[in-house]
């Protein structure tokens, strides 16, 4: 039993992330959510599923040069706010700063984890007060989505 637990992340052959990118309109800027299984994020960083989770500021830097949000063809500057795991399961909170003006065009990068998993698919969600929830879904194939407001 004990090798098996052992063996057990490399048969995690489901690799998926989720993205959130969450309107406020009190303070009118975007929460962002990315949802990763914790050994995909540790062995696309390290090289290992197995190593301890990287430091903050390392995964903060990883997702910031792989996540990219633009408002009205402006890039949004994604500060980082928490982490959090939850069994095999982290969650990374970010958010922007103060929209001056109101979105009108989002624009999405996220190629997490593709350079270390070819199969990996990135699910994006874009949610607004009194507007439909938009998703796309972004892979190898395609890592750039467009949202009307």
């Amino acid at each position: 039993m004990y090798c098996l637990f052992l063996i057990l992340p490399f048969l995690h052959d489901f690799k998926m992330s989720i993205c959130e990118f969450i309107f406020e309109p009190s303070d009118r800027h975007f929460e962002v959510k990315v949802y990763l299984f914790t050994d995909d994020l540790t062995q696309a960083i390290t090289g290992d599923p197995r190593a301890p989770l990287p430091a903050r500021e390392t995964i903060s830097q990883y997702v910031q040069q792989h996540l990219e949000l633009y408002v009205n063809n402006s890039r949004q500057e994604l500060q980082f706010y928490s982490i959090r795991q939850k069994e095999e399961q982290t969650l990374l909170q970010f958010r922007t700063p103060s929209l001056s003006y109101s979105p009108d065009q989002i624009y999405v990068k996220n190629d997490l984890l593709l350079e270390k998993f070819s199969e990996q698919s990135n699910m994006v969600y874009l949610i607004a007060p009194g507007k439909s929830k938009q998703v796309e879904a972004l892979g190898n194939n395609r890592r750039n989505a467009s949202f009307g407001w």
